[in-house]
């Protein structure tokens, strides 16, 4: 019956691995022990257009904000010009390295990680929700 508890706060979480700062904290995502982190390296594995189109609806922002405008890719060959929503999600699909990344994707929402520290709030977030669930007993251990 724990399992149930656990498949409930599965967490995609989609990084790239060519970057430091991302394989850090995806390390640390898979210290944190109240849910299953499922990764997704961009590096890897490709998302299609639709799952980013749907991710960009979960996360509540225009496709366009998926997009790190620091990205080197960006400012090379996308900076100043307009693309279509279409247009985006296939250079999106092609070019995953210029997406905003790490991004947490649950079933019940999705966002940006910027620090460590969301993870933090993530956290207590799912405490309190396994306390709530488990409150019968501890046998998790």
């Amino acid at each position: 019956m724990e399992t149930n508890n656990k498949s409930d706060m599965e967490i995609k979480f989609i990084y790239n691995s060519t970057q430091i700062k991302e394989r850090e904290a995806y390390g640390y995502a898979k210290s944190l022990d109240q849910h299953y982190i499922n990764a997704i390296d961009l590096d890897k594995e490709v998302i299609t257009e639709r799952q980013w189109a749907e991710l960009a609806q979960k996360l509540k922002v225009a496709v366009k904000d998926l997009i790190d405008e620091n990205n080197d890719y960006y400012q090379d060959e996308l900076e100043g010009k307009d693309f279509d929503d279409n247009d985006l999600l296939q250079m999106i699909k092609d070019h995953p390295q210029i997406i905003k990344t790490p991004i947490i994707d649950s079933a019940k929402y999705a966002r940006f990680i910027k620090s460590p520290y969301d993870f933090n709030e993530m956290d207590m977030a799912f405490e309190e929700i396994k306390n709530h669930l488990a409150n019968k007993g501890e046998s998790d251990e």
